[in-house]
């Protein structure tokens, strides 16, 4: 009788922080989750399906009370390298003048990301919010959205900042320097630097304002940081007269806990310099070949939770960041951010998550009846699990990882 007692009290118990639980994971916001709708009806219901060039089309959207509601005119054409070739498309629109949509600031260019790859659609919340949190500049707002493209239903989107150079945006002044490391190796100008051969294209300036002249002169000046990594008496040179550590150091425990691989090849790998500054890494950007994707193309694969990001591969991302990382002085600010963002805002990303994946339910069931469930589990709860306990599980690396500094 005594130990059906027990058996019972521990049931009670159980049945009690389970509770608790669940209400420390919800009770999180202030106000109802929403997700705002958006129409696009192109005209002569022309079908999306080029980069080279914008369609023209009609944007509605409802703000559903939370944001502010907008019609107008707008431009719209396909976008990106790899998503571009999957189902469900990821869009770029171009309104006839600069709007403030769902409460950023003024512009005419905007992004909606598909988020194919991943049915449970949590994953480009995590990168983001971290990024903001590590206070990385220019980091992009997301906003979850519902999409209809000329009445049909397209499912659930990640509305945000085009990767532009200006006020609110990229805010690196008019004379300031914005480099992809890309091995799509695509843009109008570019380079292969010397020593990494890394491959270097020219976001910003633009290339209506490119010359030879100019090019030649970002390769030089790029070339000469370089060369101080690659020459023997790294890292006792005065490299980071060049090269900002800190902004270093945000950026891959963003890269880091996320375990994006983009970084390794690299591709969308993003360094800025304002006129007269540092090279800065920044913004971050695509996510998709994150959280253990790679290994069987499936994210939050806990089998991949624990590799190195770079490993010891010869990848050019690989060899070059791999040898940044082994700075005794970039392992210290490392470390130190590390240990501030875990004690200070990780639980904090976590429910961030907890409320992103509220927004997503409402939208997920339609989704997944248009594009399928993509390695979802088709619960939005048991999805929001594995996420969560994907970032435990990588948190938990990166404290070994930096112990053995």
């Amino acid at each position: 009788m005594k130990s059906l007692n027990i058996i019972f009290i521990l049931f009670v118990f159980t049945l009690f922080s389970c509770k608790k639980e669940k209400e420390a994971l919800t009770d999180i916001v202030n106000e109802p989750a929403i997700i705002p709708h958006i129409q696009i009806n192109v005209d002569d219901k022309a079908e999306i399906n080029t980069k080279d060039y914008y369609l023209s089309a009609e944007i509605i959207i409802d703000g559903k009370n939370k944001y502010n509601s907008y019609e107008g005119k707008t431009g719209i054409r396909g976008r990106g390298n790899y998503t571009w070739q999957l189902p469900k498309k990821p869009y770029k629109l171009k309104l006839e003048s600069a709007e403030p949509l769902f409460g950023m600031a003024s512009y005419k260019t905007w992004i909606l990301l598909a988020e194919y790859l991943d049915g449970s659609m949590l994953y480009n919340a995590i990168p983001f919010e971290t990024a903001k949190m590590l206070g990385i500049p220019y980091t992009n707002n997301v906003v979850p959205v519902e999409l209809t493209v000329n009445g049909e239903y397209q499912g659930f989107y990640a509305f945000m900042e085009h990767k532009q150079v200006g006020p609110n945006r990229i805010d690196i002044g008019d004379d300031g320097l914005l480099l992809e490391l890309d091995i799509y190796y695509d843009e109008d100008w570019q380079f292969t630097s010397d020593k990494f051969d890394l491959p270097v294209m020219i976001k910003y300036p633009k290339s209506k304002n490119m010359t030879n002249d100019k090019l030649n002169n970002i390769k030089t000046d790029f070339e000469v940081f370089e060369a101080l990594i690659a020459d023997p008496s790294f890292p006792n040179n005065n490299y980071l007269d060049y090269f900002d550590d800190l902004s270093f150091a945000n950026y891959m425990i963003v890269y880091e806990l996320t375990h994006n691989t983009e970084i390794v090849h690299p591709k969308s790998t993003y360094i800025n310099k304002k006129a007269g500054g540092k090279y800065r890494m920044g913004i971050i950007w695509d996510f998709d070949w994150g959280f253990g994707f790679p290994s069987n193309e499936q994210h939050y694969d806990l089998s991949s939770v624990n590799n190195p990001l770079m490993g010891s591969g010869n990848e050019l991302g690989t060899v070059f960041f791999s040898k940044l990382m082994d700075d005794p002085h970039m392992k210290s600010i490392f470390k130190d951010r590390w240990n501030w963002f875990k004690a200070n805002k990780f639980e904090e990303l976590k429910k961030h998550v907890i409320n992103y994946a509220d927004i997503v339910r409402q939208a997920i069931e339609a989704d997944h009846e248009v594009w399928g469930p993509r390695n979802s589990s088709g619960d939005i709860d048991i999805d929001l699990q594995n996420a969560l306990t994907w970032l435990d599980a990588r948190a938990n690396y990166i404290d070994n990882y930096v112990a053995s500094f």
